[in-house]
């Protein structure tokens, strides 16, 4: 199909943005003044990603992190959920995509995000956090994968 291949392109890029983005924002206060930092879906450090300082990757925070409640787990969980939604959407390019798995992923990448941000929140109450993963993994979940999001709640009864 002409244009198919560009579709999935564009689906890919936005996919690729919002892997890109800070997922959870965090601010707080000390002596010098107010400090942000950033979680990504690939590790955390300043808001400008690896190209700030003392940028930590998920694989080296994991390692040497305790991971020991169900909210710190969400962060990983949610990262390894969105990393198996481009693999879904990368698999529209061989026409394997199937569009309810990737959007429920994608919904679920998402609210284990807001888990996180939920978590630290009420663990770290000094902490100003902003979830910004929840409204970008939902966004393309209702933007792109629509349909796929309509099929995976309304089951149609078969005609007996």
């Amino acid at each position: 199909m002409p244009g198919s291949r560009s579709r999935v392109s564009h689906r890919l890029l936005a996919f690729l943005v919002v892997f890109a983005l800070p997922w959870t924002i965090i601010r707080w206060t000390e002596s010098g003044g107010a400090h942000y930092g950033a979680f990504f879906a690939y590790g955390l450090g300043s808001l400008l990603g690896p190209l700030g300082g003392q940028f930590t990757t998920l694989p080296h925070y994991l390692a040497m992190a305790v991971v020991d409640s169900y909210w710190r787990q969400a962060w990983p969980t949610g990262a390894f959920l969105y990393a198996c939604a481009i693999g879904s959407a990368a698999l529209a390019l061989l026409n394997r995509e199937d569009r309810r798995v990737t959007a429920g992923l994608l919904v679920m990448s998402g609210g284990a995000e807001l888990l996180y941000g939920i978590g630290l929140t009420v663990s770290r109450p000094d902490l100003l956090v902003l979830p910004a993963a929840p409204p970008l993994c939902w966004g393309v979940a209702l933007l792109l994968y629509r349909d796929g999001l309509r099929r995976l709640v309304y089951i149609r009864p078969t005609e007996a």
